[in-house]
């Protein structure tokens, strides 16, 4: 069987979907290497290098700007795949649109519907083609795979998809995501982090509710003075807007760091005082499962998919709560036992998410379609 993966996603910044493509080809080569696995890419100016792990996948990199491949692909399906792969089986989108082939069967993933709930927060290709195109292209796909059954229950509000059509595996954790000892101290030396902080990992775009975030940090501030707050990953849409409007007192505690490494992103979890995730909808919540896997407490909003993934091993609090995180926040830092059993918990939760569990029941999926 040979599998063609569209790798872009994973070409430059590790974004949630970028995790997501990468730890699943992954697994697929540990569990089972006897198929073929190619991972195409595209870019006027990136290219791809896959590494020792994923030695044995076969790099496709097209020299071609990415918005006309977009445009192309989106709405003429052309040129098929096979340009560049030759014969394929399969073809596996991590997007919710299609990953063009002339006769191989075709599989695309989704991750969440926040982009159809509300289409003015998103930006880019999400804007322009997911949300007038997604309908269509999961119509014609040959299977959908959802990253929870929260996802998969989206589809059928939004999409009228019966549910028997979606194949739910949930995302992984990568072994890299472990504690890490004297994280502090390396993160001291690399990034001049001196005070004890809490943490935000993912784009600054307005589904995560940056405005709450610095809100809830604010009030957190009074009782925990010497507290820092740390924001990692991209700029995303409206962000600027945000943070021109903070008080200086408060973007003063404040360090913003651009994507990081997955090593440096695992000291920053381990060293964190505490994981914060107010966002107004995940399919998933990576970032939090990877957090929990390096014994950090978690702080969320009930939010999509989170309270399914997290279950009891995360501190809840209501969707633009701000006060309610604060809260959240200052119970975890005062009771040393009680952060210890969200800690614990935390671990144990994030042991059941796995690649190669993710790998085994999409390579199952391409099975049953190949047959």
């Amino acid at each position: 069987m040979h599998v063609c993966i569209d790798y872009r996603p994973a070409l430059r910044e590790g974004t949630g979907v970028g995790t997501y493509v990468r730890g699943l080809l992954a697994g697929l080569v540990r569990c089972h290497p006897e198929a073929e696995y190619s991972a195409f890419s595209a870019s006027w100016r990136d290219r791809l290098s896959l590494d020792a792990e994923l030695a044995e996948v076969r790099p496709l990199d097209a020299r071609v700007p990415v918005r006309l491949l977009d445009w192309l692909w989106h709405r003429r399906e052309w040129p098929p795949v096979e340009r560049w792969a030759g014969k394929v089986d399969v073809t596996h989108s991590p997007s919710p649109l299609l990953l063009p082939s002339r006769h191989a069967r075709t599989v695309v993933t989704v991750h969440d519907c926040y982009f159809l709930r509300h289409p003015s927060d998103v930006s880019g290709v999400v804007r322009r083609d997911y949300v007038p195109l997604m309908r269509d292209a999961i119509g014609r796909a040959d299977a959908v795979v959802a990253v929870s059954e929260t996802t998969r229950a989206e589809l059928q509000e939004f999409i009228g998809l019966p549910a028997d059509r979606v194949h739910v595996t949930y995302n992984g954790v990568a072994d890299i995501f472990r504690p890490v000892p004297d994280a502090s101290n390396v993160l001291q030396t690399q990034l001049g982090i001196e005070r004890p902080f809490v943490l935000f990992a993912g784009r600054r775009e307005p589904r995560k509710d940056l405005p709450t975030l610095l809100a809830g940090f604010a009030a957190l501030l009074d009782q925990f003075p010497d507290l820092d707050l740390v924001l990692v990953g991209p700029d995303g849409a409206g962000w600027a807007d945000t943070w021109s409007q903070a008080p200086a007192a408060l973007t003063s505690r404040i360090r913003l760091l651009d994507h990081q490494p997955a090593d440096r992103l695992a000291a920053l979890y381990s060293a964190a005082e505490i994981l914060l995730l107010p966002s107004r909808w995940e399919g998933f919540g990576l970032t939090a499962v990877e957090a929990m896997a390096c014994d950090t407490p978690v702080v969320a909003a009930r939010a999509g998919a989170l309270p399914e993934v997290l279950g009891d091993a995360a501190e809840w609090f209501d969707v633009g709560d701000a006060e309610g995180l604060s809260a959240a926040c200052a119970g975890l830092l005062e009771d040393s036992t009680r952060r210890a059993d969200f800690v614990r918990l935390g671990r144990e939760r994030a042991a059941t998410y796995t690649w190669d569990r993710t790998a085994a029941l999409t390579f199952d999926l391409y099975e049953q379609l190949t047959k």
